[in-house]
């Protein structure tokens, strides 16, 4: 990782988001100070140490926040899938796409047919895109192989990847993302083949994580995946009530996953349960809008019963074909009816705690100098226009990764 020195000052609005719960902090004509790639002083410009040093960038009175952290994206594949916009339109569901060979399925195909290098060029493509849109941190998934050596192969693709930069990779192993013909009706066989693999994953692989919904890996043998994960002393986190509410995330809260992510269907029994574990909800706006825009995820119960919250972009080839979480908070806020400052806590510190990375999310002195400079001095602005990239330039360590004006 990049770790380099600089100033950044005359900043019009400065977002710290350096402290904790629903605490939102707006700084104006504010300055970062950033040594050796860390936080070393982030508030009013006229408090900026005396001893501070380092290259210095004019800001131009623009607004500055952390790096967006993705805590959902499956990036890493090969092909698309266009073709399902007229089956959508038509009425088909996700499931039955994927009953057809269609979905995940088409993906896993197209996937195995590309080489390695046209499988990395295709996700470092869309990790530029990501970069460019303000995402410094970014968790990626495998999930497009559903055979133990085709999951092996992806994992080692997103090592290569994490290891040439610039952004932060979190790598999450999705052995378990649907079931393959070649298992049908048998989904205990089918995971325990994939469980085999755990042992192997361990130093290489952050979390472990499972499609449970109902018609794909149901509560029971889910949670005996994740189980076995974690005896492995793997970290878990879990896709849960994406279609219809499967239990999912009182399985998420027994686990004490990481992350419940989707939630879309996720009920009161199921948020009390996220509560008392500490569980972080993960909400993907781009995909129900994509898959079922009538029914959002329950965004504000989840924070008026005190259950952390992060936004991420779900990144994928079908049903969130996006690779950038910062063109999504407009939409993260019409859609799940949150103001600014809850989308912004839960687009840096909210991403952060859901995977596990307290030294990003934030500006606090000690975290990664990873900084997005916005082409507005309004910090409400990038969460009420929508349809334009409005990042003017991207720090990663103090390092400038996206130029100014790009």
């Amino acid at each position: 990782m990049t770790q380099a020195s600089v100033i950044i000052t005359n900043i019009g609005q400065l977002l710290p988001m350096a402290g904790s719960g629903g605490a939102f902090d707006v700084v104006a004509h504010g300055a970062v100070w950033i040594e050796g790639g860390r936080v070393r002083y982030a508030g009013p410009a006229d408090g900026l140490p005396p001893e501070a040093g380092g290259p210095v960038v004019d800001a131009g009175g623009r607004l500055a926040t952390p790096g967006l952290v993705d805590a959902h994206t499956h990036l890493l594949y090969a092909g698309h899938r266009a073709q399902e916009v007229a089956l959508r339109a038509r009425g088909a569901s996700y499931l039955e796409m994927l009953e057809a060979g269609g979905g995940i399925l088409a993906t896993v195909a197209a996937t195995a047919a590309a080489s390695d290098e046209e499988v990395r060029r295709a996700t470092r493509r869309r990790l530029e895109e990501a970069l460019a849109a303000g995402t410094t941190t970014l968790e990626l998934k495998t999930g497009y192989g559903l055979t133990p050596e085709a999951e092996w192969r992806l994992l080692g693709l997103a090592e290569a990847l994490k290891a040439e930069g610039p952004q932060r990779l979190v790598l999450t192993f999705l052995g378990a993302h649907a079931l393959p013909a070649s298992h049908a009706g048998d989904p205990a066989r089918f995971l325990a083949e994939m469980a085999a693999v755990h042992p192997a994953l361990v130093g290489r692989a952050d979390f472990v994580d499972i499609f449970l919904e109902p018609g794909v890996f149901e509560a029971d043998v889910a949670e005996q995946y994740l189980a076995h994960a974690q005896q492995q002393g793997l970290a878990v986190k879990v896709h849960v009530d994406e279609l219809q509410d499967g239990g999912g995330a009182a399985v998420a809260a027994r686990r004490r996953a990481q992350s419940a992510d989707h939630c879309a269907y996720t009920s009161e029994a199921g948020i009390a349960a996220l509560k008392a574990a500490g569980t972080v909800a993960v909400l993907l706006p781009g995909t129900a809008g994509y898959l079922h825009p009538e029914h959002m995820a329950p965004a504000r119960q989840f924070l008026d019963q005190g259950v952390p919250i992060a936004i991420a972009s779900d990144g994928n080839p079908g049903s969130s074909p996006t690779s950038c979480l910062g063109t999504l908070l407009p939409w993260a806020a019409a859609w799940l009816h949150l103001t600014p400052e809850e989308v912004w806590a839960a687009v840096t510190r909210g991403g952060a705690a859901a995977v596990g990375r307290g030294d990003v999310g934030t500006l606090a002195p000690g975290a990664w100098g990873d900084v997005v400079l916005w082409d507005t001095d309004d910090y409400r602005v990038p969460c009420h226009r929508y349809g334009t990239n409005l990042v003017h330039a991207v720090y990663i360590g103090g390092q400038g990764v996206v130029p100014p004006g790009r």
